[in-house]
């Protein structure tokens, strides 16, 4: 009788354990064996997992994988695909309820609400540690955002890019607005940020760079045309098309990459690629040099963000790939633009 009883209290005390107490060392050692999906999964048990979710999370990275968001503005629940993983799931995001995932920079998705009048409300997501940065309103017109750092710094600088209209737009913590900046020559195709600076690039295939530097500077004395840009001349190593060829600047380990996609377009403006050829930047010669083999790089490319990830870290069996979204060939439309949308997808990596 006496045993029984002591069993059912032991039953009873183990039932009424806060979990959400467990030590920090616990919770580290448990969550380093556990996937970046599982990872994810628990973190919504409670704020105090979710911190050492957030907190442990740079130790994860060259474990994760990076994941494909499909889209949906009006769900609160995203579907995620993990392609070299070759598994899905749902992720719960109440704060992306009524917004557009447009793209993101490492572990933080950017989201944008399109609020009538050509304006678009766009805030900065860590779905881990749930931080929110808001950024004021601007113009919808723009098609792509780059930023120089994680929104945690305090200097980092997002800049936004519209190519038929040569239009720039940058924003640093505490500015209260975009500050405008018009280029002159050719339209630009892509831009990236790498190594202190953004570059773009035009269907020349000369690039313009401008060091965060000169922006930080420009804009303290608000001053947009105070901001230096260099246009390099860049030679081609090799003779190329500008028709039916898409480019895309990719970071990878300090490098510059260039990537042409190449494609047919069938019929119902559905592209057909059907090659790849990636060049790597020479600064000291200024000139896009082939690459022929990518190593254990794997690049994912889409027009609101690139990014290379290492196989070794990843600790996945496969080399020298690239996945992409299969794009409209004008950068400048938009998901919200949905008259020309072709597919239901977004490059939202995380």
């Amino acid at each position: 009788m006496g045993r029984s009883r002591n069993r059912r209290r032991k039953k009873q005390k183990l039932v009424n354990l806060d979990w959400t107490e467990l030590p920090r060392g616990i919770l580290e050692i448990i969550f380093e064996r556990l996937t970046v999906t599982d990872c994810i999964s628990v973190s919504d048990v409670c704020k105090a997992w979710r911190h050492v979710v957030a907190q442990e999370l740079a130790g994860w990275q060259s474990r994760g994988v990076p994941w494909l968001m499909m889209s949906g503005k009006d769900r609160e629940v995203r579907t995620c695909i993990s392609i070299l993983q070759k598994q899905h799931w749902d992720i719960v995001l109440p704060e992306a309820y009524g917004r557009y995932c447009w793209g993101s920079y490492q572990d933080w998705l950017i989201l944008v609400k399109h609020i009538g009048c050509f304006y678009l409300e766009i805030s900065l997501l860590n779905p881990f540690s749930r931080n929110k940065t808001d950024l004021p309103k601007t113009w919808n017109f723009y098609h792509k955002i780059v930023l120089s750092g994680l929104p945690i710094l305090e200097n980092y600088v997002c800049m936004l890019v519209h190519s038929q209209c040569r239009e720039l737009s940058f924003w640093v913590p505490g500015a209260e607005s975009w500050l405008k900046h018009k280029l002159n020559g050719e339209p630009f195709e892509d831009a990236v940020f790498c190594d202190g600076s953004f570059y773009l690039i035009s269907n020349d295939y000369n690039i313009w760079q401008i060091k965060s530097a000169n922006i930080l500077a420009s804009i303290r004395i608000y001053d947009a045309y105070e901001v230096k840009i260099d246009c390099h001349e860049v030679i081609m190593s090799e003779e190329q098309e500008n028709s039916g060829v898409l480019k895309y600047l990719v970071e990878s380990c300090g490098e510059l990459l260039l990537v042409c996609r190449l494609y047919n377009t069938k019929a119902e403006a559905i592209l057909e690629t059907h090659d790849f050829k990636v060049y790597s930047l020479d600064f000291s010669l200024m000139a896009w040099k082939r690459v022929h083999d990518l190593g254990d790089k794997i690049l994912f490319l889409g027009k609101c963000c690139s990014r290379s990830v290492s196989s070794t870290e990843l600790g996945v069996a496969m080399r020298n790939r690239i996945y992409f979204s299969n794009d409209h060939t004008a950068p400048w439309w938009n998901e919200w633009d949905s008259d020309h949308l072709y597919g239901n997808f977004q490059l939202g990596l995380i």
